[in-house]
């Protein structure tokens, strides 16, 4: 005959066995819960591009990341903070890069110029930033705040950097005319057309543009308006 006490006992045995074998196993959810921002950030990046910023809900964001809404409020606040985090997510990994880089003292600012806009038009599309680009053009009259975060976090480092370089070269007596930053505006501002190209007229071309011709004569005219040449 069983009694109630044996009963219990038996139970409390077999949860204190369930209860080992989990901590063995360690939390199934872990990795899943250490992955979540990104995940969410990379669901809201395609749902952005696909539908627009007013279009996309956080409700969109956690069903395509695979959680629930509540979930995405532990990470981030609100859409604007998420939209913040994706232009950070695509644009932190290269001006990282970037900021790493050394200046070679001997290098030409021709030199420095062309390769900063090669690779940083290489950058551009790896990053997928052109996605973020279209979003901001579209629908900045009615959310001045993409406009404001894409400025700030994408544009002005930017701008920064090429104003740093004619700044050297002015020094060196290698650029041409005045140097400001709306001059820096300008250098960038084909490659900044063809981000606009690539995400909402490249359907429409006739004929196809070809991009790697575009980007090299975009250098090139670059340089030739602005960098001395020794003869």
């Amino acid at each position: 005959m069983i009694t109630i006490r044996a009963m219990n006992e038996l139970a409390s045995s077999e949860l204190e066995e369930k209860t080992a074998a989990k901590e063995r196993q360690g939390p199934r959810w872990k990795r899943r819960k250490e992955a979540r921002p990104k995940e969410v950030i990379d669901a809201a990046l395609a749902l952005f591009a696909e539908r627009g910023y007013a279009q996309t809900r956080l409700d969109d964001v956690a069903m395509r990341a695979g959680i629930s809404k509540g979930t995405v409020y532990l990470y981030f606040a609100s859409k604007q903070e998420l939209f913040e985090a994706v232009i950070q997510d695509r644009v932190t990994p290269w001006l990282d890069a970037l900021g790493s880089q050394t200046i070679d003292p001997h290098a030409s600012t021709e030199e420095l110029l062309r390769s900063f806009l090669q690779w940083g038009w290489n950058q551009f599309l790896e990053s997928k930033l052109y996605m973020i680009a279209r979003v901001v053009l579209a629908e900045s009259s009615n959310f001045p705040h993409l406009a404001q975060a894409y400025l700030r976090e994408v544009m002005g480092p930017i701008h920064d950097h090429v104003l740093m370089l004619l700044e050297r070269g002015q020094q060196r007596n290698e650029v041409l005319g005045e140097v400001n930053r709306e001059r820096a505006k300008l250098l960038i501002s084909p490659l900044s057309w063809l981000a606009i190209w690539r995400q909402a007229l490249i359907a429409h071309g006739d004929p196809p543009l070809r991009e790697s011709v575009f980007v090299q004569q975009a250098i090139e005219m670059a340089i030739s308006s602005i960098c001395t040449r020794k003869s």
